[in-house]
């Protein structure tokens, strides 16, 4: 997985910022002009690099986003780039629905920045510090925590999953047992760069795959390529799909929105032993209950990492494989797991590591309990301000080509939400909107199948 990865990012070394490339000097075409396309064809558009004094650019690499939309509609799709790898790119935009049409190519990164993003992940795991908090007979004392310390600052310990064989470390704080660690914080970054008819298609269901692009925008709808995705608006279309269930949310904080939504937008269930509102409590475990609809949900966090700054109470913190594993299934239970933004600073290969461990929880699962539905949500983009190599979309993108490749045939629901924020301009890391109903209806649509 690394090493296809790895394949995709140009060796090229950052020099001057004139010799980088141009969105503004690059030049973008259709490859074979119509006056008119028909519903179902591709319109292919070329785009030919130049560098900031005018220079054809010889080689690819160039992080770009495409988008086709017509604005009137609530109609968007992405397209799928081909990269020839000297310079020039091909898009391919499938042509859904009847109308005009834009084309929006975005250059988020040039080649040279990509290249500088990889390398930076890479040279380290101090891109962000992380500090445990010990506490014993009403003392506390603080120390380094992390995926990779060397010892050579002291003892340290190890909290070891034995089963996934993850593990990070903490050097012991001195007069503190290992197992009295108790709180963990973020607390430091360090910067490495200054009228459509369609063939009929079937509901959504887990196992489908996703294709890419996997789904286009039209009158602010999300029109899967692969399957007709169900419309989930008020409280009675989601009761109609949970009533009964137990439904397990295990993720960050765009999951979290889920529960939001179900206690505070809908109000299909209520909190239980939470009396707080909106983002407060960030760090709780959160349950809530309709007693009368026997529902049950959940929301709890991936693990470690994460970041924040204040530190967090986290001795009940599981690997999302471990929660899983804890887990007895059944029809009547919905998993749904999220996770990236947490890990976009952090060596890629802890992600993937991370991924496929989940990916054999899942499947441990799918022996003990083969009816569980289990749905798998990708990243979305995030705010354009975020710094890059911390928290930068670039990262987020190799995490969803991560994650696509890790569940590929495996009987899971895909929400590709990286697929809907792009083709919706999503730059919120808490997708606000048509585009957060959306998310929400196709992983209903994959639960209650």
């Amino acid at each position: 997985m690394y090493h296809k990865l790895e394949a995709l990012i140009p060796n090229v070394t950052f020099r001057h910022f004139n010799t980088t490339t141009s969105g503004r000097r690059s030049t973008a075409f259709q490859v074979t002009p119509q006056e008119t396309y028909c519903v179902g064809e591709d319109l292919v558009v070329q785009v030919d690099t130049f560098d900031h004094l005018g220079d054809r650019k010889t080689y690819g690499g160039d992080f770009i986003r495409p988008r086709l939309f017509s604005g009137d509609l609530g109609a968007a799709v992405t397209g799928v780039v081909k990269d020839f790898n000297n310079g020039s790119y091909q898009v391919h935009f499938p042509l859904y629905w009847a109308g005009k049409v834009h084309v929006h190519i975005l250059l988020f990164h040039p080649s040279e920045a990509v290249a500088a993003l990889w390398r930076a992940r890479l040279s380290g795991q101090d891109t962000a510090g992380y500090e445990g908090q010990f506490e014993k007979l009403g003392k506390n004392a603080t120390s380094h925590c992390g995926f990779d310390l060397d010892g050579a600052d002291g003892e340290l310990c190890e909290y070891k999953d034995l089963l996934d064989e993850e593990a990070y470390y903490c050097y012991k704080a001195p007069g503190f047992p290992c197992e009295s660690l108790l709180n963990m914080r973020v607390y430091e970054f360090n910067q490495f760069l200054t009228n459509v008819t369609e063939d009929p298609k079937p509901k959504c269901q887990p196992g489908m795959g996703s294709p890419l692009p996997s789904g286009y925008f039209y009158r602010n709808i999300w029109n899967p390529t692969y399957c007709n995705m169900t419309s989930y608006k008020t409280g009675e279309d989601f009761m109609r799909c949970l009533q009964g269930k137990k439904l397990y949310l295990i993720g960050d904080s765009t999951l979290r929105q889920f529960m939001m939504h179900f206690t505070e937008g809908i109000k299909i269930a209520n909190y239980f032993g939470y009396h707080g509102r909106g983002w407060s409590g960030w760090d709780r475990t959160l349950e809530a209950i309709n007693f009368s609809k026997d529902l049950y949900i959940s929301y709890k966090r991936h693990g470690f990492p994460l970041q924040n700054p204040d530190f967090y109470y986290f001795k009940e913190d599981l690997y999302t494989s471990r929660q899983i594993d804890r887990c007895a299934g059944g029809k009547d239970t919905v998993i749904i797991v999220s996770l990236g933004h947490h890990f976009r600073h952090l060596p890629v290969k802890v992600f993937i590591k991370r991924a496929f461990n989940i990916r054999r929880a899942v499947e441990r699962l799918f022996i003990r309990s083969p009816d569980t539905k289990v749905i798998i949500k990708t990243e979305n983009t995030r705010e354009m301000g975020a710094r890059p190599e911390i928290q930068g979309d670039f990262h987020g993108y190799t995490h969803y080509l991560v994650l696509r490749e890790v569940f590929q045939g495996v009987n899971v629901g895909f929400i590709d939400a990286w697929d809907m924020t792009v083709a919706s301009a999503t730059a919120v890391v808490h997708v606000p909107g048509h585009t957060f109903e959306n998310i929400m209806s196709l992983a209903f649509s994959f639960a209650c199948s």
